[in-house]
């Protein structure tokens, strides 16, 4: 429960906060972090998971309350109707009856007995809170593992924006330039036109890039949460432009074998815990099904009075006390049926486990194929922006002394910029697969 009032509290806060910067219409400046704190509280997925988690600990009150006896106290008054100005009522035969009558009675029951029932209905409970209580961190771990991915790709975005925007900054300034020696006589009229097309294309990449990022900002907005439409900006320094041997190889000693992997994701991920929790649970609720056969013996006790005046409590009051037994013989099957519905439940929260199991695997597999893949990218974009940069550098020179076309030296420019833009893709992919890979062990 403590927990609960916690995640409220700070829910109130970040509600506070998100809602004031949108009402403003002021642009948010987010880091990660700040990504990541508010998707905990906004974001929809993590709202109706906290909402199931408090009904759940509202059950285990309410299962609790069975091991207390219930008291009742009842208070009443009558009056007869066509009673003279005494308060006498007449009746046949010359006789009279007071028209006003008082009563209270006062009545306890506790269940001494019921087969385990309760027993098993507070288990069952209990167990599934526990296992929403994974579920809430299964959530949140997914939602931090969207957060990365998609902030990520912001970021990749981003970057790929200012590289095409450096490249049409260059290209403008090229096309300048041909003008300058196409008007002085040293360069032909069809250089220009080759550079005006060439640099319409740099900005019709451009646009579609900067689109690109656009999109991908509403989409993580979205899953933060918050109006996909809000002006923001997204920062990060922690994550580098760049990717050295060094952190690879630490990463990757740190991940270990598939084998070790796997065993580390069944002991860190909550989705695992969850799943043998609800396990759990359904074995008490299958106790608790078996609790029809056992008879049931409540205890019960109470006072009652009544009387025409409001006094006299002692003297028209009696007292009880009492047991009542209750052998089942036949429920018309009905133990019988709920025994074999939670025979089945139980069967599927097996299945359900076997099948998380399999699915944990293949989200460890995915994830080394993917780490693996990323750090091929990252080696052999380096070896390519390596020599695209050499070829440009060549082909620029070569250019401007007339020793090379107009065509060769923007070939060689463009595999330059489809180089830089690789290689961006390539180190946030890796981020990314680092991502995924944490998410897949459970430690995101």
């Amino acid at each position: 429960m403590k927990v609960v009032m916690a995640l409220l509290f700070a829910g109130l806060i970040f509600n506070a906060t998100a809602v004031s910067a949108q009402s403003t219409g002021a642009q948010l400046s987010s880091s990660l972090n700040d990504c990541l704190k508010i998707a905990t509280t906004q974001n929809y997925d993590v709202q109706v998971s906290k909402a199931r988690l408090r009904t759940a600990a509202a059950d285990v009150q309410g299962a609790f309350g069975q091991f207390l006896p219930s008291i009742n106290f009842n208070m009443g008054y009558q009056r007869r109707l066509n009673a003279d100005g005494g308060g006498q009522y007449n009746l046949p035969g010359g006789f009279s009856s007071p028209a006003n009558s008082y009563s209270m009675n006062l009545g306890a029951q506790y269940m001494l007995f019921n087969g385990f029932s309760r027993e098993a209905n507070y288990s069952k409970a209990q167990s599934t809170v526990s296992s929403l209580e994974f579920t809430n961190e299964s959530v949140s771990l997914q939602t931090k593992s969207l957060i990365w991915q998609q902030f990520i790709d912001v970021l990749k975005n981003g970057q790929i924006v200012k590289a095409r925007r450096e490249n049409l900054e260059l290209g403008s300034n090229e096309l300048k330039r041909a003008k300058a020696r196409q008007e002085a006589g040293v360069t032909a009229i069809g250089t220009v036109y080759a550079q005006e097309a060439d640099n319409g294309s740099r900005e019709l990449d451009l646009v579609q890039s900067e689109n690109q990022m656009n999109l991908s900002k509403a989409v993580l907005l979205t899953t933060m949460g918050l109006n996909p439409a809000q002006s923001t900006e997204f920062t990060e320094s922690s994550l580098a432009e760049n990717v050295t041997d060094t952190e690879i190889s630490s990463f990757r000693n740190e991940v270990g074998s598939i084998d070790a992997a796997i065993s580390h994701a069944m002991e860190k991920r909550p989705d695992f815990a969850a799943a043998k929790l609800r396990i759990k649970a359904s074995e008490s609720g299958l106790e608790g099904s078996k609790s029809g056969y056992y008879p049931t013996l409540t205890a019960s006790g109470g006072w009652a009075w009544q009387n025409t005046q409001f006094d006299d409590f002692s003297k028209f009051g009696s007292s009880t006390v009492g047991l009542n037994l209750r052998v089942p013989i036949f429920e018309n099957f009905n133990t019988n049926t709920q025994i074999q519905y939670a025979k089945l439940e139980l069967t599927q929260r097996e299945i359900e486990q076997a099948q998380l199991e399999q699915t944990l695997k293949s989200q460890i597999q995915s994830a080394f194929l993917n780490l693996t893949s990323a750090e091929k990218q990252l080696e052999i974009t380096s070896r390519v922006i390596r020599s695209a940069q050499q070829n440009y550098n060549s082909a620029q020179e070569r250019f401007n002394v007339g020793a090379a076309s107009v065509t060769d030296y923007l070939t060689a420019n463009t595999q330059l910029i489809s180089a830089k833009i690789n290689r961006i893709s390539a180190v946030y992919n890796y981020f990314q697969a680092q991502a995924q890979m944490r998410y897949a062990l459970g430690d995101l």
